[in-house]
């Protein structure tokens, strides 16, 4: 089994980055999210998107991470994917706020003939790579400084002075890394093949400083919203730090007789029909008014589903699942 870790902060696009990675190389990997808090929208977003014969494996870390707080856990089930699956790519998806050195060393000791680390990647956007930088210098250095290959993503209509500007900053940081300075849809097929073709050579990590983050979540189901004003007002607000230093907001939320999908990151947001009915939020930053997010929305927050243990996993080998820890 060979573990490709694909990192980023939030919001950089890993997700998208994925499915596009899957679609040009015609594998069927087994997929772990390690979502933050109770939301799995990436997870649904994945699935939404599979189309193939052979039905994409997804599972979800929820509440903890897979980089500190449930190293133990997250090692156990990679063992029991390897085990239980025996899938020959397992792509891991950790939380954006996660630290890539960690997860790399909490794998070392399982790593042997039959299980290989690919060079992990990490997606980043170059237009929010400078403030992501100042804002949280020590968890971004510690992902670009583990990465064996750094792919932009957002860049399309970016310029050539931001784009060399992001890559020597990068380089500043992690002189050996591949860097994939344009976007990443126009790359040879080539190119995606030797992304999953070799294990890394000595894929070791470099720790940081033990600097903690201090991010918080929310996520919020059965939301209403009258009119379209409404939500484009509440995440105007969010950018302007109204309701707390919100990093990413994004979810699915019934509008008048419609549902919409909104999500905001590096600055900007985006608002969209949604083909989903299910309706969950989720608001990630620093310092959040949980209380005050909740009253614009008119909702509540969601109560925490019923966990699956390691055993489950074993036993359901072959269905979709979703894994909780507390």
């Amino acid at each position: 089994m060979n573990i490709l870790i694909v990192s980023g902060f939030l919001g950089a696009g890993k997700t998208t980055f994925i499915k596009e990675l899957i679609r040009r190389t015609g594998t069927t990997p087994v997929v772990l999210e390690n979502e933050y808090g109770d939301n799995s929208i990436d997870a649904k977003e994945l699935r939404s998107t599979d189309t193939s014969e052979k039905k994409l494996e997804i599972m979800e870390f929820m509440e903890g991470c897979v980089c500190c707080t449930m190293k133990d856990s997250f090692v156990n089930s990679v063992l029991t994917i390897f085990s239980g699956l025996s899938p020959e790519y397992l792509i891991v998806e950790p939380t954006g706020v996660g630290r890539l050195s960690s997860i790399i060393s909490n794998l070392q000791p399982i790593l042997h003939g039959n299980i290989s680390i690919l060079n992990p990647i990490v997606v980043l956007s170059p237009r929010s790579s400078r403030q992501n930088m100042s804002q949280w210098k020590e968890l971004y250095t510690d992902q670009i400084a583990n990465a064996g290959i750094v792919i932009f993503s957002k860049c399309e209509n970016d310029s050539p002075d931001l784009l060399s500007e992001t890559e020597n900053a990068v380089r500043s940081i992690n002189p050996t890394a591949r860097i994939i300075s344009t976007h990443y849809t126009a790359q040879e097929e080539s190119w995606w093949k030797s992304i999953m073709a070799l294990p890394g050579e000595e894929v070791t990590a470099t720790e940081s400083s033990d600097e903690q983050t201090s991010f918080s979540q929310i996520t919020i189901n059965d939301a209403k919203l009258t009119n379209p004003g409404e939500l484009i007002t509440l995440l105007e607000d969010c950018l302007r730090g109204e309701l707390g230093h919100i990093a990413r907001a994004k979810g699915t939320i019934p509008v008048g007789s419609e549902t919409l999908r909104f999500d905001l990151a590096d600055g900007l947001y985006s608002i969209a029909d949604s083909p989903q009915s299910e309706n969950q939020c989720v608001f990630i930053g620093e310092a959040l008014d949980k209380a005050g997010i909740c009253r614009r929305v008119g909702s509540r927050l969601l109560s925490k589903p019923a966990s699956l243990s390691i055993s489950d996993i074993k036993r359901k080998s072959g269905k979709q699942l979703k894994v909780t820890h507390f």
